[in-house]
């Protein structure tokens, strides 16, 4: 369930984990957007290599809350703690879930991906590979078999449940894919968990469920 409840420690979070080997025909098929690159040795973008930093990277990327497109203004690196054990140069994981936190308090955010077509570029708000504070690379083997432990993070966009006062804080990733455009056109328009939610409960085929992973980013929310 999509909510606006803070997530406390870990608690028993482990939706969507049992959905991944379902997923795996519809990743595959991931159009040349969604999931764009190879496995082979990628480098990361210069900072982005490590599991976290303790460097600042500031920057912003646009999200969608509660009916409207906000800012999101980063200023912390990505954190990918292990285990889960991955073999991207990010150290990040997808398709399995978190075992470590870089904080006590944190809130989901949803990472929406294009799954077999190819969206309007103007809807995508984080290139493939090219987001500040974002992962260059993520190992995908838990959900796409072996062959794709380093591939480039793909193109998508993000929506949030709750703006935490519009403070910066810790936020753990579950990607979402969006199968078909008719959804993905929806998800723009609708801006919200709330339609996310609907899409999931009443229309599997179009939209899956939370896949989680064990990457987490760091930003505040700015209209």
């Amino acid at each position: 369930m999509i909510g606006t409840k803070r997530l406390r420690m870990l608690g028993t979070r482990k939706a969507g984990i049992g959905l991944v080997g379902l997923l795996t025909a519809g990743l595959a098929l991931a159009s040349g957007t969604a999931f764009a690159s190879t496995s082979s040795s990628s480098s990361g973008m210069p900072g982005m290599a490590s599991a976290s930093s303790s460097m600042n990277h500031r920057g912003f990327t646009k999200g969608f809350y509660d009916g409207h497109t906000v800012h999101f203004f980063y200023s912390k690196n990505f954190s990918c703690k292990q285990p889960p054990a991955s073999m991207a140069s990010s150290k990040c994981e997808g398709g399995t879930n978190y075992t470590q936190t870089p904080a006590d308090t944190f809130d989901p955010l949803y990472v929406i991906v294009p799954l077999g077509f190819t969206p309007p570029k103007w809807t995508l708000q984080c290139p493939a590979g090219r987001c500040i504070d974002h992962p260059h690379t993520i190992d995908l083997t838990s959900v796409l078999g072996s062959g794709t432990g380093n591939l480039t993070l793909p193109a998508h966009s993000h929506i949030v449940a709750t703006s935490n006062s519009h403070q910066s804080e810790w936020w753990n990733i579950d990607v979402v894919g969006v199968k078909s455009m008719s959804a993905w056109t929806k998800l723009i328009k609708s801006k919200n968990t709330h339609e996310l939610q609907y899409l999931q409960r009443r229309h599997p085929s179009q939209v899956t469920g939370n896949i989680p992973t064990n990457l987490f980013l760091y930003f505040s929310l700015l209209r």
